[in-house]
């Protein structure tokens, strides 16, 4: 017997029910385990993924990983590259950072560390330490180290850990230095700017070398490097080295008048 228009609708109803409660469980079901999915993998206490800092021992991983948002140990759902990026972006002890990131679940940091450059002995009692592109990276009372050459002479003003220095003379000063070479100024103990506006260094263990108006100084750098390397390895007694103009000039030591000549 054929069935009626009736219970073939009925039953067309219940499957459909069926179908709609066994989706509805399938959802429930999805649902839930993607909850505890995501939960489980953004434990603070699971170790998921690496690492790594390049460049300087001044950051350490647990820092990069505070950074970036989260606590030790790494979790790379949990730590955001963009806020880690951000927060190095900002961190005066750097002057170049980038975070990426490396198939699976690695973090690649590479930092380069701001270098200082000078102690500028500044009003105030101060001594600012200044890298090489005019950024202050301290403020002290005194010369904690001797990674550095002091600058006497230039008044900085009242300025703050990541000021710019905001001294023209200071920042041709940085531009000499930054253009001679490595062992030339690894040498340099001290810079004197006078008041009319001349610049006296003097190298470690030696004598002075006279390099004329601040100003002009960038454009000391070629003539600098070859006198450098020309005196380096000799041994000679001077009272100074004049390169304020074109022609070096060396004023030796006068002999004494009852030294024997032999």
């Amino acid at each position: 017997m054929s069935q009626t228009i009736k219970e073939r609708l009925r039953q067309h109803r219940r499957r459909r029910r069926w179908r709609l409660l066994r989706l509805m469980a399938v959802l429930a079901a999805l649902g839930y385990g993607s909850y505890w999915g995501w939960n489980y993998i953004h434990r603070p206490d699971l170790a998921f993924g690496s690492i790594t800092v390049h460049g300087s021992a001044l950051l350490t991983e647990e820092e990069a990983i505070k950074m970036g948002g989260s606590a030790p140990p790494f979790n790379f759902f949990n730590v955001s590259m963009n806020r880690m990026q951000d927060a190095l972006t900002h961190d005066i002890r750097f002057r170049d950072a980038k975070v990426e990131y490396r198939w699976p679940a690695n973090v690649e940091v590479y930092v380069q560390e701001r270098e200082p450059a000078l102690y500028v002995a500044n009003s105030y009692r101060s001594y600012l330490k200044v890298d090489y592109q005019g950024m202050i990276m301290n403020v002290t009372t005194g010369i904690p180290d001797a990674k550095a050459p002091i600058l006497v002479g230039a008044k900085c003003g009242n300025v703050y850990i990541g000021d710019d220095v905001g001294n023209k003379d200071v920042h041709n000063i940085l531009v000499f230095l930054n253009g001679i070479d490595g062992d030339a100024r690894d040498r340099v103990a001290e810079i004197a700017l006078d008041n009319r506006g001349e610049i006296k260094l003097r190298m470690r263990n030696s004598f002075p070398i006279l390099l004329g108006p601040v100003a002009k100084l960038p454009e000391k750098v070629e003539v600098f490097r070859t006198v450098f390397n020309e005196i380096k390895d000799k041994n000679i007694q001077a009272e100074y080295i004049d390169l304020t103009f074109a022609k070096p000039y060396i004023k030796l030591v006068p002999k004494k008048e009852n030294e024997v000549v032999k």
